[in-house]
Parts: structure tokens; sequence; C-alpha cells
């Protein structure tokens, strides 16, 4: 992974981090292994002796090492943060939006372990793993009271190594023994729907494959003539600021997206252009109190440049630039100091400087650090204040406790009845307590509670009232949680309105 994300890092990147690095570390690492006359070094150097000489436990220098780092750079910014490689994993896989598994999103439900997303295209979907699959074991090993995160780990792996899933399916007896072949899945932040000629595209988050999953959408959105488009930014957190651009440029008319501002004087600051000649589409951006950093970007373009109508709540308010950086432990600093006669700490450097690559167990740790600041188009730097949407709608409320966005629609392939057990009926349950029936938690057990709510459900709206989840039963459920999302979303509600009139 780490390799691989030396050959992908820009020499841009690279340049952005050098100088900066070696103000904030430079000293620390040095004093790690020799001394210094700087007061500042030798007073480091002290502490760690009393750690030492005095810590009951047994502790090594690079335990030392990495906590001073984490001390300085954990206290710059809350963005900036040191991660040692075991961390830096799990970032880079949401950065990259790939990681070493079969593809599937996991949820606890009560006492159960559901399936309630399988990536397409991935090993699992190819497995035949469904949504709604439950979870008993993996590889043998009985997943009863483990840990969501550690049966997640238990999940993912080595690329062409094999996990076997023990599940039960809905509507089948008995427990299915599903092999799947791990290998790179890519994380999909893309989802979209045509709905009485608007379309409607959310991005999750702008990872490394945002532009590649988006493409082959704006495509189909030419092919079907789509003029007007909602653009969900809610809850999207960031990301690669080339990403957001490349998808800018769907949107923004001719001229400038952003401008990145950095500090160091030897790093050039950077614009970023669309070539759009004009508006094509009639936009309304979805923004709320988490659409951040990289999403700001977009939404802030959109709005100066009256490309769309921002509609919901102040965004988050981040625009503040950050560079990912691997560190060289004390060890390879000390030995390519003898052999390059330099003194280099940023293992980017040593890559595009000296054409040398450090080997994996040469790097102590990455460094997430605050490089630079981005302004939108008119020149406003929004770190702090967050962007005002146009149109000010609340947020989504959830109803008895659920939004709606985590509910399912039911896939309408079984009839789950009284003392059966299954997603589609967890669903139901939800579906259910949102329009205030009497459900005591909805858990996936189609309990007594569960058949007289269904019964009387049936009963309101005119159909036969049995307590069974037939195919008419949940259309009609169906139908209402659209009503409940129109309802409970007013900002999306307030985005149909606007593309409609």
């Amino acid at each position: 992974m780490y390799r691989k994300l030396f050959r992908q890092f820009t020499t841009v990147s690279i340049v952005i981090c050098v100088s900066i690095i070696f103000c904030f570390i430079g000293i620390n690492i040095v004093l790690a292994q020799e001394n210094s006359s700087n007061s500042f070094s030798e007073y480091l150097d002290s502490v760690m002796d009393l750690v030492r000489e005095n810590y009951w436990d047994d502790t090594s220098d690079r335990q030392l090492v990495e906590g001073a780092l984490k001390g300085i750079f954990n206290g710059l910014d809350d963005y900036s943060v040191f991660y040692t490689p075991d961390e830096a994993g799990e970032v880079f896989s949401d950065i990259q939006g790939e990681y070493f598994g079969i593809g599937v999103v996991i949820s606890k439900v009560g006492e159960y372990v559901i399936i309630t997303k399988v990536l397409t295209p991935s090993p699992a979907a190819a497995a035949g793993i469904i949504t709604g699959d439950r979870i008993v074991a993996v590889d043998g090993q009985n997943i009863n009271g483990i840990p969501l995160h550690k049966i997640s780990a238990l999940i993912k792996g080595d690329a062409e190594t094999k996990v076997v899933l023990n599940i039960m399916r809905n509507g089948q007896q008995g427990i299915m023994k599903i092999e799947a072949v791990r290998g790179p899945v890519k994380v999909n932040p893309i989802s979209y729907e045509i709905i009485n000629e608007i379309g409607y595209i959310k991005i999750d988050v702008f990872n490394s494959n945002t532009d590649e999953f988006l493409r082959p959408v704006m495509e189909d959105m030419e092919n079907k003539q789509i003029k007007k488009i909602i653009l969900d930014l809610r809850d999207n957190p960031g990301g690669e600021v080339d990403e957001v651009v490349a998808v800018g440029k769907y949107f923004v008319p001719k001229g400038l997206i952003t401008r990145l501002d950095f500090k160091s004087e030897e790093t050039e600051d950077k614009e970023y252009y669309s070539d759009q000649e004009k508006v094509k589409y009639k936009l309304i951006v979805l923004v709320n109190g988490m659409s951040a950093s990289a999403s700001e970007i977009l939404a802030g373009a959109i709005q100066d440049t009256g490309a769309g109508v921002l509609v919901g709540t102040k965004t988050y308010g981040k625009s503040r630039v950050q560079n990912i950086i691997p560190l060289l432990s004390p060890e390879a600093f000390e030995k390519y100091k003898r052999r390059l006669k330099v003194e280099v700490i940023d293992g980017f450097e040593l890559i595009s400087r000296y054409n040398v690559m450090p080997s994996e167990e040469e790097i102590i740790g990455w460094v997430k650090l605050t490089t630079g600041e981005y302004y939108t188009p008119d020149g406003r730097a929004i770190d702090g204040i967050g962007l005002t949407p146009d149109i000010v709608v609340e947020d989504l409320v959830p109803l008895n406790g659920i939004s709606v966005y985590s509910v399912s629609p039911l896939a309408q392939k079984t009839k789950p009845s009284l003392d059966t057990e299954g997603f589609d009926v967890f669903n139901a349950e939800q579906i259910l307590q949102m329009l205030n029936y009497d459900i005591e938690g909805p858990d996936m057990k189609f309990d007594e509670k569960t058949f007289r709510a269904v019964s009387t459900f049936q009963k309101d709206k005119g159909l036969y009232s049995y307590g069974v989840l037939d195919f008419t039963t949940q259309n009609a459920l169906n139908r209402e949680l659209e009503r409940l999302i129109l309802e409970t979303d007013k900002q999306y509600a307030k985005a149909l309105e606007l593309l409609e009139n």
C-alpha cells in the first residue's frame, strides 16, 4: 500500500511538504540520535531520559519518538495529525477509496450482524452474497458477541485469499456457506437516480474514485437529456482536491473553481479552472453543517459563479488544506545522512531529490499537515465561517428516533410472517415505528407485536388484515416511506419544488 502511495503522490505534493516538515520536526528527530547545543533539544533529551529512567513499564526509543511526534503534530490545529503505520493504513483506505476484502457493509441490528450493502462490482457480489444476509460465522469462527470492527477485520484480508461466511438468508432454511476470494475493492462514493426527468446525485466523499464513478453517471444524464439536477453534498466531509475539481468541471462555468494558497514561499500557489463554456443544468446543491472541506470548494464555486442554488443549512467551515507526508525513522534518518551527506526527514523528498525509495520499515509514520488554505472564486476564505445557503431550510429530523435514510425499501421477494426473521422485517418495523405503530424497537424479529402492527397497518390501508408482509403490503409500506422522505427531508422537498417550477 505504501509503495503505491509513493508512486501516486505527485512532485507538487512532495514540494508542498518539504519545507514545512523541516520547520516543525527537524530538531526532534535529530535529538533522538545525537546531542545538540540547542537548549530546546537538550530539554527534550532530558524529558526522554526521565521517562527511560523512571517509567515503570518498558518502553522503546521508537515509542518515545512516536509519542513526541504525536504531541507535536496533534497540537498544531484540529486537522494536523501524526499516524503510526498501522493507523495510517485505515486513513489511506479512506483516501484512496480502496481496500482488500470482499466488498460488503455490515451493521449490528439488535443481536445480529447484517450485510446492509454489497458493493458492485466486488468479490461478494460475484460470490452471490446479497443485502440482508445475516452473518453467523467467519471462517468457522462464531461471531456472536464479537465487536463489529473485529468482525470487519476478520472479513478483510490479503488479496487472493479466501474467506468463508456462514450466513442465514431470509426465505431459506438453514445456514448457507459462501466462499469469496478477497480482492481489491473500490468504494463507489456516488449514488444516483432519475425521477420525473430530474437527476439526483449523492456524493458521500471525494475519494480517489469519485470522478471515475461519476463519469458514467453524467454520461447517462447526457444521454437521457437531463437538464435538472439535485447534487447532494450533505454529510460529505471532503477529500482530494483533484477529485472535487474534476467534479466541478461538470457544473461550474468556464473560469476559476478554487485557488490554493500555501505558506511556504518555495511552493507556488495553485489555481484550478473549469473549461465548461456555459452552465448546462438547472442545479440545486444540498448542504448542511457536515458538508466540509472539498465539498465546500464545490459548493462555494457553484454559489460564486451562479451555476446553481445552495439549499440547506450553513456548511462546516473548513478551508485549510492538508498534505500527507511519510516520515523517516531515526535509524533511516541517520542511514541516509551518512550515505547522502544530507539531512532528509521526508520520504517523498528522498524519492524526488535523491531517487531513493525508502522501505516500509524505514517509515516511522505519516503526518497529515496543514500546509495552506483555499479560496472560492470570489476570494472568500470560509475557514471557521462556512457557506450560508441561498435558501436556508432546516435539517432533516428523525421520526421516532429513525432517519428515513437509514431505511431500505422492502425487496418484495419473500412474504415474511409470524416467527420469521429478516432484513425486510427490520425495514418494515422501522417504517411502522416512524408511522407511530406500536413497535418495541426494530429488531428483525417478526414477533407478536410486529404481527399486530402489520395487521393494523393493513386494516388502516383497506388491505386484507392477516399480518403477513405480502407484496401488496410491502408496496404500501414503500409508498409510505417515499411520503415520509418528502415530509421529513424538507431540503430535498424544496429542491424538487424549485426544479419543478
